[in-house]
This record gives C-alpha cells, structure tokens and sequence, in this order.
C-alpha cells in the first residue's frame, strides 16, 4: 500500500484535509518570506536613502499578497537614529507575520494525530512561536529597531531562536509531509492535485532535471514537489541540505516567476547568468546589513506553452550546476583567479560537464598528482596555475580536467584512470602554442558546422511550409552558439598573441570568423523569405546550403589531419592531408557556381521584390562562408609544411 493512502487511512476524516492544510501552509510560508523581505528592503532604504531600491511589487504578487499599499513601504520608510527605522505599516505586518506563521501549523498538527514523533514536533513550534510573539516588540508608532529586525530574520545563533529559524524549520516539515502525502508521481516528482495542463509542465520541468541529474553524483538533492495552489502551479526543488537554499517556480497563464533564496550572492549572480538566454528579468530584493540570505526574483513571459515547456526545461537541467558550487569555486579559485573560477563554472554548465565529478574526484589534487608526476622538477608550491603555464592555457588544461572527472566517474573510470588522463593532459601543455590554436579553431569548426547543418534543415522545413515552433527557435539557437564560437576564437587569438612564431594563424582565425558571421547573417534573414515560396526556389538554396555543409566537414577534416601531423608521420598522412585542403578548395569554388546560377534564376524568374532580394542576399551569405572556409585551408597547409614538416 502506497505510504500516502496509509497515512490518511490512519488519520481519518481530519486527516483527508492534510494536503489542503499542507498547500494553505505552503502559501503561507511564501507570504511571511515575502513580508520579512519587506521589512529588511525597508530597512535598508533607510539607512541608504541615496540608493535606488525596489519597490518589492513582483515579490508581493508572487507570493500572494494582494494588499497593493504595501509597495510604497520602502519607498516611504526613513531613519530616526538610534538604530531605529519608520516603516509605515510595520505593526501591521509584524501581524500579519505571526499570523501566517500559525496557519504554517495546522497541517503538523493534524499528521501529529498519528504520528507521535510531529506531535512532538508540532508542540515545539507552537511553544516557540508562542515564545517569540511574547518577545517582540511592540513597534509602537511603526518604529523599528535594528536588533528586531534581527531578530525576525536571521538564522539561530547561541541558542537564540528566530523567526526566520522557525520557518525553515517548519517549511522543511511541511515539504516532508507534502512528499509523504502526494496523490501522484510524476517523473520523479510528488505532486498534489494538479491539472493535466499542470502535469505538462512538470513533466517537461522534470525532463531537464533528469537530463543533468547523474552529474551530482553521491550528493543530495533535486528532490522536487508540485501542487496547484488557486490559480497558479507551484514547483520547488530541494537543492540540497544547505538553508536558506531554495528555488520555487509559479507558473501562471504563459508566465514562470522564479524565486530563489541563497546565502551565496555569487550564486544568485550565477543562477541568473544561467538563464540569460531566456531573457528573464530579474528583481533582486535588498537585505538588511547582517542578513542571513538574499533573495531574487525572475520573471519569463513564453510566447507560446511550447516556449513555456522549454523555459521549465531548461531550468530544470541548471538545477544541478548550484549544487556544492561555492566548494568548486574556492578549489577552483586556488588554481586560478576568482572570476575566472566563475567563468570556468559558467562553461561547465553550459556544456554540461558540471563540477561535483571534479570534487568528488579529488579537486586540486588531481591537478597536484599530474604535476607530481607529470612535471617532478617544476614546483608549483605557492604558485598558481596561471602563473605557470598562463591564463588561457591554465583555463583550457582546467576545462579538460573538469571534462576528464566527469566523464570517468559517469563512465565508472577507476581513480587511478582519471589521475593518467588528467596527467596526459597536462603533458600537452608543454607543447608549442600552435597545437592549441589549431585546436580551438578546431572546436570552432564543429560550432560552425552545427550552424551550417541548421541553415539547411530549415530550408527543408521552409520547402515543405513547415514554419513552427523549432523554426522559430533558429535565430535565437543560432546567436547562442555565435556567442560560444566567438569566446572560441577569443581563447585561441589570445594564443596567438602570446606566440610570436605562430602569428601566421592570424588570418585563420579572421576567415573562419568571418564564416560564422556570414551563416548568421543567413539565419537573422530565415524570418524574411515569404511564406508562398516556390519550393524549388528554396531547393537551390537548400542545394547551396548542403555544399557549404560539406565544405565545413572538409574543413574540420584539414584541421583536425593537420593536428596529427608531425616530421615523423609517413607519405601517405601528409598525402591525406594535402587531399583534404585540395577538396576544401573545390568545395569555394563549387558554391560560387551555384550561387551564381541561383541568381540568373531568380533574376530571370516570376517572383517579386521581396523574393528576389531576400534569397539573393541569402545566397550571397551562403557563398561567402564557404569561400572564407576554402581559404583557411592553405593558411593551415602553409603552416604545417613551415613548422611540422620542415626538416
């Protein structure tokens, strides 16, 4: 018998209302956080009435309050010395405070019926809040002083109990009995009482949380609860043991409202970099100096539900990334500088690597192993990483190492395995820059293929008239992946920069930019082509776009053969090689005849302006990155017959 239908089995009739008592006190807990947000953003106005300040509206509407007045609260609250600030209302809501912590009880109360062990508990709480409203003050005249605010919400220290302690404390029962009680599971997640328009979109919220899930590894956390709460879907996600550490989602009509609450300010900033491509925005709550936690709160408006399933996707799969993050920066932050421990976490994330796997592997001694064995007479004792092999060779080695943990505890790799290919790679790092550049223009060619791939599925789709949803996400994937390519060739110009027999590369990196660039133009004018095209006009677009699709292969082939190259490779390597750039070469000069012959026919064709200009332009942008492609293959054939074949 499933636990939920015993417990209200056991309970009897009262016990039938627990998972409304649960979902009213869920409600609850949402409005005192709001309200105690309320009182520390007061504060802090005061103290700081030279800076701006939010007026708390989006933070109100979220949790459930309705009472429009108290949005003027911070803007109208002022010092009077002494520790003591005027916050109109505060009487009022120091009320409202208590008053929502008791309808927090009821639901411990009534499991507490048949469970001995939350009676216990239950009783506790009540004896502490009882406690605690006989300790207030009284705020006479809205007056109120630093060490009641203090007191409302910070975290218990010194056996002093606080108001913000006893939220979390009943918060986290209250999520316990919501678990214990769900009527269903959906895909992991215990939910109670929802629609099938709910059930939708938990399940794609839960979809990216089991994309990432396995990348936490031994650690705790992502449980995740769901109930409809009046007219809008709550979701929250446990994201692990640490307090104050919580992410709820509302979902109303076609708008998410993210709150997240941390005592890590860097993390907050994290999160919201995390979710940048989905132009959520962001209202940050001020806290009062010495607070306990901070709290933002992001807004996303989906144009569609399908865009909506997308957004609680990719939410769901960040999830795991502010696990143990604070413990990866510090390590990390031990190599390398403090941002660039930052950034290094922002493209594990982004590529899906994490950093629990480097933790639990080892973390620095992973790197302090490989240099022990790998450099023994190169000391790195009070010495970072940077410093000794560089910046961007220190973060490329530190993306490998976080590439190589993963993958081998995901694979079950031995320890001893990760340590020889961490240590591998390190060895790398003694070679000639030039092996770097050739490299990152490499894993830019792979971007620049997957753009060129795109560009010729959508004329596919623009051929059968399919123009919907996934067409429509094209130019936003496209400017994501432009953005990682261009942070691609930054890394690797910052190679050539720093090696001056290797600044022939130069020009590669310019064409291959200019490549990219030209396939972005392309899909920024996917929008414009008409929706009653003649498909074969579009089929010889299409064509254009499969030959500069081979030419992008050939390219990545050239570089990836010329990585490969040294004085001791045989005849039939550097025949291979040389084979490939001459295909590379055929590949330009194919496009131009074919966007060529595509204008004479659209000239010479029935369809309007529009048309014409439009695909022309498109042809134009298609040819142009095949040609700057087809001309990095002799800038990398003169580079490997000067420096990896010359006697």
């Amino acid at each position: 018998m499933p636990a939920k239908v015993a417990i209200i089995e056991q309970i009897g009739e009262h016990g039938l209302l627990l998972p409304e008592l649960i979902a009213r006190g869920l409600a609850a807990n949402d409005r005192v956080k709001y309200y105690l947000t309320l009182l520390q953003a007061a504060q802090a106005r005061a103290q700081a009435p030279q800076q701006s300040a939010s007026n708390l509206r989006v933070q109100r509407e979220t949790s459930g309050v309705t009472d429009a007045s108290l949005d003027d609260v911070v803007e109208a609250s002022a010092s009077r010395g002494n520790n003591t600030t005027y916050i109109p209302g505060a009487r009022m809501i120091l009320d409202h405070v208590f008053e929502d912590l008791r309808r927090m009880l009821p639901a411990l109360q009534a499991a507490g019926d048949t469970r001995p062990d939350i009676r216990e508990r239950a009783d506790l709480y009540q004896r502490r809040l009882e406690e605690l409203i006989a300790t207030m003050p009284s705020c006479t005249d809205d007056l109120v002083t630093s060490s009641t605010i203090s007191t409302l919400t910070a975290l218990s220290r010194n056996g002093h109990d606080t108001v913000h302690q006893l939220i979390i404390d009943m918060h986290g029962e209250l999520n316990s009995l919501l678990a214990a009680v769900s009527a269903e599971t959906i895909d992991g997640a215990s939910v109670y009482g929802l629609t099938d328009p709910d059930r939708v979109l938990v399940r794609a919220f839960m979809r990216g949380v089991r994309e990432t899930a396995g990348l936490k590894f031994d650690h705790p956390g992502l449980a995740t609860t769901a109930a409809r709460d009046g007219a809008r879907l709550s979701i929250q996600n446990d994201l692990g043991e640490t307090d104050a550490h919580v992410v709820v989602i509302h979902v109303e009509g076609l708008t998410a409202t993210v709150t997240y609450t941390d005592v890590r300010r860097a993390r907050i900033r994290f999160l919201q970099d995390l979710l940048q491509p989905h132009g959520v925005t962001w209202t940050d709550a001020p806290a009062a100096r010495g607070a306990a936690y901070e709290m933002s709160v992001g807004q996303y408006v989906a144009d569609t539900p399908g865009h909506l399933e997308r957004f609680l996707t990719f939410l769901g799969s960040r999830l795991v990334f502010l696990i143990d993050w604070n413990r990866a920066r510090k390590r990390l932050a031990r190599l390398v500088g403090k941002a660039e421990a930052v950034e290094l976490l922002k493209w594990a994330a982004d590529s899906n690597v994490g950093h629990r796997a480097f933790l639990q592997a080892g973390n620095i001694q992973l790197v302090e192993t490989a240099f022990a064995r790998a450099m023994p007479m190169q000391t790195r004792l009070g010495v970072r990483l940077d410093d000794l092999l560089g910046r961007q060779a220190a973060r490329q080695f530190l993306m490998s190492v976080l590439r190589i943990a993963s993958a081998g505890l995901s694979s079950g790799q031995s320890p001893r395995l990760i340590e020889d290919k961490v240590e591998a790679e390190l060895l790398r790092y003694s070679e000639t820059p030039e092996r770097h550049i050739l490299a990152g223009a490499a894993e830019h060619a792979t971007l620049v293929f997957s753009l060129a791939e795109r560009l010729q599925q959508e004329f596919m789709r623009r051929k059968a008239h399919d123009t919907g949803d996934e067409a429509a996400r094209t130019p936003e994937l496209v400017r994501g992946w432009m953005s990682r390519a261009d942070e691609m060739l930054r890394i690797a110009g910052r190679f050539v920069e720093s090696a001056g027999d290797s600044h022939q590369l130069r020009p590669l990196l310019t064409e291959a930019a200019g490549a990219a660039g030209a396939l972005e133009e392309t899909a920024c004018m996917l929008p414009l082509i008409p929706g009653a095209i003649d498909p074969e006009t579009v089929s010889l677009i299409e064509g254009l776009a499969e030959q500069v699709c081979e030419t992008v292969r050939e390219y990545v082939r050239c570089l990836e053969e010329a990585q490969g190259l040294s004085r001791s490779s045989d005849r039939g390597e550097v025949d291979s090689f040389l084979d490939t750039v001459d295909r590379l070469t055929a590949c330009g000069r194919r496009a131009v005849v074919s966007r060529r012959y595509i204008t004479e026919r659209l000239v010479l064709g029935s369809g309007d302006y529009h048309e014409l200009y439009v695909m022309t332009a498109m042809a134009q942008w298609l040819d142009r990155a095949a040609a700057m492609l087809a001309s990095c293959g002799p800038i990398v054939r003169d580079q490997v017959l000067r420096t990896r074949l010359a006697p």
